[in-house]
């Protein structure tokens, strides 16, 4: 068959565009440079050695660089190209930037383009009067493109490979969308996506062959492979779906595809007027479906910052996205923000929020440094970023994008989600150190107050897109919901002679040697498994004594370092440039670190420094003489592999003898926990002040001076190493007395009778025997760990408790899934409680008789401490002069009883005063913390947006009021809170940029009597919340000793 011929077809080179463009393929000796690309540009079509292409040969500059002149180049959009290494052993190395992407640009006005590529560093620079870089695509069409057959039109309309052919229906804002109807049998279908008509922009599958699951949303992979269609029936219909919602153009990542084949039982006949119909917006038949007869998801997604909106599901909706996007025309310097939602109904799955490498968190994608995001918070992501380099935001990028999990199977669910953004503040850069300008930082968003909107040309909020269908009369969709056909007349369809004789398809789409091998970085970058010394001594830094006598003219570099070993090496008199690294290899990942580098300025000047990690990292190379460095992380540096730990590129400026040293003064190790963020149980300082200490941990250690400008091989590495969760358990039912016989115990020793039977098929079940009449009986299902630990599982496998009424007198019986973490409760006389009356409300705490100004000395008494409605389901209760303390308890309790109460989402959770915060159904004690001699606590409570049935929408307020102002330890710019702008000013100072003052005594967080990296990790824990390595932040300045 034609098609089986055609699909045959190899994918197109991808392509991105830039001004400069960076490799990572290492070149060989002895070798010529083409240039490949567009006929318009080169001539030829994408030939990419000496004997195919010799006028594209490039010259050689005897730099290391190579030129090629294209003389008076005309005007032409969309011009391509990448330059190939041809060994002397025939091999070829086709390059483009550092993801193996086409460079592209247009050329505006007719003039001489120049390519220019440096060879050391792979680096490829494209000039010239005319010559513009291409930053953003503009689609005005997206055509299926692939393997049709023209005696067979069922498939692309019979068009073979003709990206003008086949035009997609944009059914939503940049979402498009094909039906080709009566498709037959072939597991061999072939298809990309194209862009206006062309081949310059694309989108494929990131793998050959491969072939999606019908129905089943992918990554479309910008100019990847051919994707494979597999219609295993008689006949279908096959819809093509590319979704560009969240495609980014500097990336080129972000882009979705469909693809969905339908069984057809019969071919419907065509006639020669649908041949001619246009496609229209309507949804194909496989979308049109009959309205869900459960009532939908509804979504509100609110903020303080961002627009509203609102969407509705049906109940096979498994995942919801919502996405906030910022137009600004500033950059920013920080952030800090907190998203909740009901954990009730949704959860955040970590491995649902990955970004395209699939080992990082894409919540934040314009946030690649200095970040730190903490999704292990029921109901809660906090997330906070600094970075003194900025971060360029793009209007038509997400600012945040979450992807929400829903538990179960909704039915009349209505649920908010909401992001709360406390701190965004813009700077603009200083060129003379290539960071923020102090001077130029507004925090324009602060304290979750818009205080200047100016900054902001739209902040808006996207939810998924609805799949909620209203029901109609039918519960079949009519057949007038089907999309017309999309077949082209056949005088549209491509002629036969733009498929070579060879039925290959056109030489447009690349011959094979164009896409870059996969092997195009050696297998020697990857580290051997010898580098990881076997003890954990470091090599002595004594320099091995020589009786080589060092030749006149050249340049002797003595490396140090207090933690690396000694290196040196005599660099000749013609090198400019000399490299040193320092290598880090440990079995233990990074969690932060600072350092200096000392040089002599009379002998070297710094070109350039590397360290392998850009997030949470400052380098400050103003001074002469010496550069500083730290880092901070929260989600660790992996350095399981031998990685420069910094790499530093000098000019030469004298010849003789010259030293060069690497103190480290603080380095600490660690292994994340479950949530990808550091285990403060692993914590350790393998260098503290200076000092290397003793530890079992297995590291290595290298130093390496270079000739020449060398860039180190950064390994790809993995994830950072977690503890593996223990398993095998016990379960037990715990809650009220009346049911359970105790209150409340979940361990098999305190309530031995409440171990549930396992019936062997992963559930496991507690029958109650003859329970009376009760109301409001509570349970949640202890999970009893081999390691001893406990998990309290409550609704849904969230934290409430289920509660239920019992109105005649029955057995109970308790049944746990263990795999979906659903409980469900049955009996003849079990009455699930589905509304809640309010008639009063309480502050329930812990009192102290002796003192009654905090909570009248009442302690847990839910009848006490009536609060006061001060309006429509709102109440508060204000306490005066209450003393110093830090661990007040409290927690609000509806009608006298413990069957419905309001807490905190975490235990030890102290909310910020005057903050309001979301009060948790049945959540944990809220601590409030008076740090002041004496205070008045004013409690609130709002229930003006509670749902009983989410469990969701309360919001509570703590206000301590003192009249006289302390200074808090971590408030390093002195504005009276402790948020990102002190994570920022803090990097800064230690980096000893010009004209930054902190009130050290505040600096000082861990209280080691020292201000460095160690200081900006306690900060960071503290804002994000979650960490007990916080040192004092936080505190009282006055009150610590």
């Amino acid at each position: 068959m034609f098609k089986k011929a055609l699909s045959l077809v190899v994918s197109l080179m991808l392509m991105v565009t830039s001004l400069s463009f960076a490799a990572i393929s290492v070149s060989a000796a002895d070798t010529t440079y083409v240039v490949a690309g567009v006929e318009e540009l080169c001539g030829v079509l994408w030939k990419g050695s000496p004997e195919e292409a010799p006028a594209n040969v490039m010259t050689d500059n005897g730099d290391g660089t190579y030129t090629k002149v294209f003389t008076n180049v005309q005007p032409a959009s969309g011009l391509t190209l990448k330059v190939v290494e041809n060994g002397a052993d025939g091999s070829q190395n086709w390059i483009g930037d550092a993801t193996g992407n086409n460079i592209t640009f247009n050329v505006t006005v007719a003039s001489d383009v120049t390519v220019k590529f440096d060879s050391s560093t792979k680096e490829i620079t494209v000039t010239g009067d005319g010559v513009q870089f291409v930053t953003n695509l503009d689609i005005k069409s997206i055509n299926a493109v692939g393997n049709g057959d023209p005696d067979d039109a069922a498939w692309l309309n019979g068009a073979a490979w003709d990206p003008a052919a086949n035009p997609m229906t944009e059914v939503s804002e940049k979402v498009y969308e094909i039906t080709f109807k009566n498709v037959s049998k072939f597991d061999n279908y072939q298809v990309k996506f194209a862009a206006n008509g062309k081949w310059a922009d694309s989108w494929g599958s990131a793998a050959l062959n491969f072939t999606p699951e019908s129905g089943v949303e992918f990554d479309a992979a910008y100019n990847g492979e051919n994707l494979t269609v597999n219609v295993p029936y008689e006949f279908a219909d096959v819809t093509l779906k590319l979704d560009l919602t969240n495609f980014d153009y500097a990336t080129k990542a972000g882009a979705k595809a469909t693809v969905t084949v339908t069984e057809v039982s019969t071919p419907a006949e065509t006639t020669e007027a649908d041949t001619t119909v246009e496609p229209t917006t309507a949804a194909p038949a496989t979308q049109a479906t009959a309205a869900a007869q459960k009532a939908p998801l509804t979504v509100n997604a609110t903020s303080n910052v961002f627009s509203t909106a609102k969407a509705e599901y049906n109940s096979e909706t498994n995942q919801v996205t919502v996405s906030y996007y910022l137009d600004t025309d500033y950059d920013l310097v920080n952030l800090e923000w907190y998203f909740t939602y009901d954990s009730e109904v949704f959860s955040v799955n970590n491995k649902s929020n990955l970004d395209s490498t699939g080992k990082k968190l894409g919540i934040m994608p314009q946030i690649p440094s200095g970040y730190v995001i903490n999704t292990s918070i029921p109901g809660k992501v906090n997330a906070n970023a600094s970075d003194l380099g900025l971060y360029s935001i793009d209007a038509k990028v997400p600012f945040v994008k979450i992807v929400l999990d829903v538990k179960g199977t909704p039915e009349n669910v209505e649920t908010t989600v909401n992001m709360n953004v406390r701190v965004l503040t813009k700077g603009e850069i200083d060129f003379d150190t290539m960071r923020v300008d102090p001077d130029s930082m507004v925090s324009y968003v602060c304290d979750y107050i818009i205080h200047d909107a100016s900054y902001i040309k739209a902040a808006t909020t996207k939810l998924t897109e609805s799949t909620f269908v209203p029901s109609t009369e039918s519960t079949e969709a009519p057949e007038t919901t089907v999309a017309p056909e999309t077949t082209v007349p056949e005088t549209t369809a491509a002629p036969e002679t733009t498929v070579p004789e060879t039925t290959v398809a056109p030489e447009t789409t690349v011959p094979e040697t164009t896409a870059a091998p996969e092997t195009t970085v050696p297998e020697t970058t990857e580290a051997p498994e010898t580098t990881v010394a076997p003890e954990t001594t470091v090599p002595e830094t004594t320099v091995a004594a020589t009786t080589e006598e060092v030749p006149v003219g050249t340049l002797t570099v003595n490396a140090t370092s207090n933690l690396f070993p000694a290196s040196s090496n005599v660099v000749a008199g013609d090198e400019e440039y000399v490299t040193v690294t320092y290598y880090f290899e440990s079995e233990k990942n990074v969690l932060n670190a600072d350092f200096n580098l000392s040089y002599n300025p009379q002998m070297l000047a710094v070109d350039s420094v590397m360290t392998p990690y850009t997030n949470g990292v400052v380098v400050n190379a103003e001074t002469a003489g010496v550069v500083y460095g730290n880092m901070s992380s929260l989600e660790l540096y992996n350095f399981n592999q031998k990685t420069p730990f910094v790499s530093v590129v000098f000019k030469k400026l004298g010849l003789g003898e010259t030293d060069v040293n690497l103190t480290v003064d603080n380095l600490t190790l660690s292994l994340a926990n479950a949530e990808g963020v550091t285990d403060e149980a692993q914590e350790e300082g393998l260098v503290r002040d200076g000092v290397l200490a003793e530890t079992s941990t297995k590291y290595s250690v290298e130093t390496e001076i270079q000739a020449g400008k060398v860039t180190p091989v950064v390994p790809t590495t993995a994830e950072p190493t977690t503890t593996p969760a223990p398993a095998g358990s016990t379960y037990v039912v715990a809650g009220s007395e009346e049911l359970c016989g105790v209150l409340w115990k979940g361990s098999p020793e305190e309530a031995p009778e409440n171990v549930m039977t396992d019936n062997g098929d992963g559930t496991y079940t507690k029958v109650f025997t003859d329970v009376q009449i009760a109301d409001s009986l509570q349970i949640k299902v202890v999970e009893n760990t081999a390691d001893g630990g406990q998990n309290w599982i409550g609704d849904n496998g969230g934290d409430n408790n289920i509660t239920f009424n019992v109105v005649a007198a029955c057995d109970v019986t308790v049944t746990f899934d263990s795999n979906t973490r659903k409980i469900t409760v049955s009996g003849d006389g079990v009455q699930i409680v589905s509304d809640i009356e309010i008639k009063s409300m309480h502050a329930v705490g812990n009192g102290d008789p002796d003192d009654e100004s905090w909570l009248n000395g009442v302690a847990w008494d839910p009848t006490g401490n009536e609060m006061e409605q001060v309006a429509d389901k709102v109440y508060e209760i204000t306490y005066h002069n209450v003393p110093e303390f830090d661990n007040y308890q409290v927690k609000f309790a509806a009608n006298g009883t413990w069957a419905d109460s309001w807490g905190s989402a975490e235990e030890g959770f102290t909310p910020e005063s005057g903050v309001a915060f979301d009060a948790v159904y049945n959540g944990q004690n809220i601590t409030v913390n008076v740090p002041y001699e004496l205070a008045d606590v004013t409690l609130r409570i709002d229930l003006s947006n509670f749902s009983y049935a989410t469990k969701t929408g309360a919001v509570a307020t703590v206000t301590v009021t003192d009249t006289v102002p302390k200074t808090y330890i971590g408030d390093v710019n002195g504005d009276g809170k402790i948020d990102a702008n002190d994570v920022t000013t803090l990097q800064m100072y230690i980096a000893k940029c010009a004209d930054v003052t902190v009130n050290e005594a505040v600096a000082d967080v861990d209280g080691n009597g020292k201000i460095n990296v160690l200081d900006v990790t306690a900060i960071q824990k503290y804002v994000a919340g979650g960490f007990d390595g916080t040192g004092n932040a936080g505190k009282v300045l006055e009150n610590i000793a």
